[in-house]
């Protein structure tokens, strides 16, 4: 969950409320209240937008739930992979001028996202989706992730998922830095938000897994375009340089004024993504 999320829900009368239940929780069952705010963290906000570019929607069972996937035009495969809260509609300008160029565009909506089934999930989760919708729909020519799909498509990578080319708009590296800031706003004293952070590693089996930035640096050079806003409200643009400069051969594109969930819709974020897929420019930028 990013900040703005956090500063709406201690502003609402819901947030309210639920902090005054886990705050209380807090002092008589500390380790039950950092499970439930931990759970409350793992349920995204449901979006259940459908892209306005038409197109054929097919499902993958993903562990037992129904993962939707849409998709369009013929060639090369180009997978996009949303954030938190996102889903496949966010992606929706950036699939008439791949189709147009040749490409095969596939965007799911990821597990407890907009018309998928489940409804809480995890890193782990997502990162794992992305492999698998890889494997069906590959190979990848390239991958577009925002937000917290990047930081899953980098888990998906290291794990053995290929991709010529990736574009990675707003990439977290941080990840506790968010998990702390939900859990300051659903009222968990500073000992109990110290022990919810470590839960998520305890349910994966280690806290390899949100070394984002380590696992960058162990991924193939010069295949990725890191997209940021310098201004970016959500994900701080330091985030996204600290992983394009671990990557080997990275190059990052400061596009100011792009903001965080509108970068999706920024018509000079879209340029460049599409013209790290199909190469026909280069775009402005530092080279890591």
């Amino acid at each position: 969950m990013t900040p703005r999320s956090l500063v709406r829900l201690e502003k609402s009368t819901t947030g309210r409320v639920i902090s005054a239940g886990v705050r209380a929780l807090d002092l008589i069952a500390p380790k039950t209240a950092q499970r439930l705010a931990l759970d409350l963290f793992l349920t995204p906000q449901r979006n259940r937008q459908t892209p306005f570019i038409v197109g054929h929607r097919f499902a993958v069972r993903e562990d037992g739930l129904d993962l939707n996937v849409w998709d369009w035009g013929n060639g090369p495969t180009v997978l996009f992979v949303h954030g938190w809260n996102g889903n496949a509609a966010q992606f929706s300008g950036f699939v008439p001028p791949l189709v147009r160029a040749g490409y095969y565009v596939a965007a799911p909506d990821l597990p407890a996202h907009g018309s998928s089934g489940g409804t809480r999930t995890n890193l782990r989760e997502l990162a794992d989706a992305v492999a698998r919708l890889g494997r069906r729909v590959g190979p990848i020519d390239a991958i577009v992730a925002h937000s917290f799909g990047a930081a899953a498509t980098v888990i998906a990578l290291a794990e053995g998922l290929e991709a010529r080319r990736v574009v990675l708009i707003a990439p977290p590296v941080d990840l506790d830095r968010y998990v702390r800031g939900f859990a300051g706003a659903v009222g968990l004293s500073r000992r109990s938000t110290d022990g919810m952070v470590e839960l998520p590693a305890r349910r994966v089996g280690g806290r390899r897994l949100f070394d984002i930035q380590a696992l960058a640096g162990g991924l193939q050079k010069g295949r990725a375009v890191v997209l940021h806003d310098p201004a970016d409200r959500e994900v701080p643009f330091p985030e996204g340089a600290a992983l394009a400069f671990a990557w080997p051969g990275t190059t990052l594109v400061p596009v100011e004024g792009a903001g965080h969930s509108r970068a999706l819709r920024d018509p000079i974020v879209i340029a460049h993504a599409v013209s790290a897929i199909t190469g026909d420019t280069a775009p402005v930028a530092l080279s890591a």
